[in-house]
């Protein structure tokens, strides 16, 4: 069997297969992309971010949250059924649009949660978002594989980062928006505004869902050396490049999502701030993290997405420690601002790697095996998360050093950062470039991303297009 992660040269394959297809319809495809993705980000700032949010309304406890957090992630391993569906149907959008739409139509039974089932909500819930979880994932190694043949690899940093401004910016525009509603309709009926953001997440996947049809398709080649089992994945991970940034993401995935699901319930409940304190708190974040896009897919583009991630992997262990020096509301827009500044490049220049590392036809198998991989540390960081919250003490001593926390949770958080400094100082060496890039040390990195190059560059962008860096 051919070694199903480390390819010899899976960009010259990606070309082979965008010189057959046309580049008119590339390039419109491309463009319709970006218009979907759009409209599913406003779905997410209306729907998605808001359904923690609407389990603390619907009176959950962390235990539940954590669970609200957990089990829908479990249905994420949906990849692997479409994964092998694809290989026998071989047409990406027939397994992209039923997933999706799927996605759309559980918008429906949420809205009604609150009206018709008060009592049952909680549970019913996380049915609904488990189904919905399920769908969407059902067309994500199918997605993958398209937008792989669609993009090049010699601009696909910039391409994606083009991509994730829009789409964080209406994200973000969309969520500031919800909670102004729910804060309106909050001391009235705040069943009407939960009602409000949800039939508007429902419009906004319709149009996701239309734009995806749009879409033009290559054709999915594949041959009988492409096709391995996941135990063949994992009898080959201890010499794949691929399979040790797979378990790196997986464990850093688990160590962030110990905390992730409780810094809102953190917010709500224990410092008391408003759902407009909480807006402006994510605008924050991710007005850094639009700013910074460009730049980060500069970078990616030049000097590789490895080199990005080890950069990144090591900061955002600080993010959630950073939430221990103060509940004041001005320095926790402080440490989001970090947060964002961080999180964007690290999440670039993963996705960016997955494309990298693996050819085209084999891209949306080892998609569903990460997804396999990283659905255990989505689903038992939040279960461990949950467990250890209830016995967090509200009190450190540290050296003779004795601090009264406002809140238990920050000892969460805590963990979570050192987790995160763990894993990267394990696997981060360990991980290589796949591409061919120029050579920059760490040392480099770091005093090209503290000057003033990295704020005021992505600001010079808005106006010039980034027409100044044709490195």
């Amino acid at each position: 069997m051919n070694e199903p992660n480390d390819q010899l040269n899976p960009a010259s394959q990606e070309q082979s297969i965008q010189s057959v297809h046309g580049s008119d319809a590339k390039e419109k495809s491309l463009q319709y992309s970006i218009i979907e993705g759009g409209a599913a980000s406003v779905m997410g700032g209306f729907g998605d971010t808001k359904i923690g949010y609407f389990a603390i309304f619907l009176k959950a406890n962390e235990q539940f949250i954590s669970y609200l957090a957990a089990f829908p992630q479990i249905c994420a391993l949906t990849q692997l059924i479409s994964v092998g569906i694809l290989d026998r149907v071989g047409r990406r959008k027939a397994l992209i649009i039923p997933g999706v739409f799927i996605n759309m139509l559980m918008w429906l039974p949420i809205f009604f949660l609150p009206f018709l089932f008060p009592n049952a909500g909680p549970i019913l819930l996380i049915v609904t978002v488990a189904i919905s979880t399920g769908a969407v994932n059902f067309s994500v190694p199918a997605w993958n594989s398209l937008m792989g043949d669609l993009t090049e690899p010699a601009t696909r940093g910039r391409y994606f980062a083009k991509r994730n401004i829009v789409a964080m910016t209406l994200s973000q525009l969309s969520s500031f928006l919800a909670f102004i509603i729910l804060d309106y309709f909050k001391p009235v009926d705040e069943r009407i505004g939960y009602g409000i953001i949800f039939a508007v997440a429902f419009i906004s996947r319709a149009a996701s869902v239309y734009y995806l049809k749009k879409m033009s398709e290559p054709a999915y080649v594949t041959q009988k050396g492409d096709y391995f089992t996941f135990w063949d994945f994992l009898r080959r991970s201890p010499k794949s490049n691929f399979a040790r940034f797979v378990f790196y993401i997986s464990l850093i995935t688990l160590a962030v999502n110990i905390s992730g699901p409780f810094f809102g319930l953190y917010m709500v409940r224990d410092l008391k701030f408003s759902y407009i304190q909480i807006a402006v708190i994510d605008t924050g974040q991710v007005l850094v993290q639009i700013l910074m896009m460009r730049y980060w897919g500069r970078v990616c583009d030049r000097y590789g997405n490895r080199r990005v991630l080890a950069f990144t992997g090591w900061l955002i262990s600080f993010v959630p420690i950073l939430w221990l020096l103060s509940p004041d509301f001005y320095a926790i827009i402080a440490f989001q601002l970090f947060a964002g500044l961080v999180w964007s490049g690290f999440g670039l220049a993963a996705g960016n790697f997955m494309f990298d590392a693996v050819s085209p036809a084999k891209r949306a198998r080892c998609v569903a095996y990460f997804t396999l991989i990283n659905t255990l540390g989505l689903f038992l960081g939040p279960i461990l998360g949950g467990r250890l919250a209830p016995y967090m003490p509200s009190q450190l001593y540290l050296f003779g050093w004795h601090v009264t926390l406002v809140s238990s949770l920050l000892v969460l958080f805590l963990i979570s950062g050192l987790l995160r400094l763990l894993i990267s100082s394990i696997f981060l060496t360990h991980i290589k470039e796949v591409r061919q890039v120029e050579q920059i040390t760490t040392w480099e990195l770091i005093y090209n991303f503290s000057m003033i190059k990295p704020v005021l560059g992505p600001i010079f962008d808005v106006f010039t297009g980034g027409k100044e860096d044709k490195e």
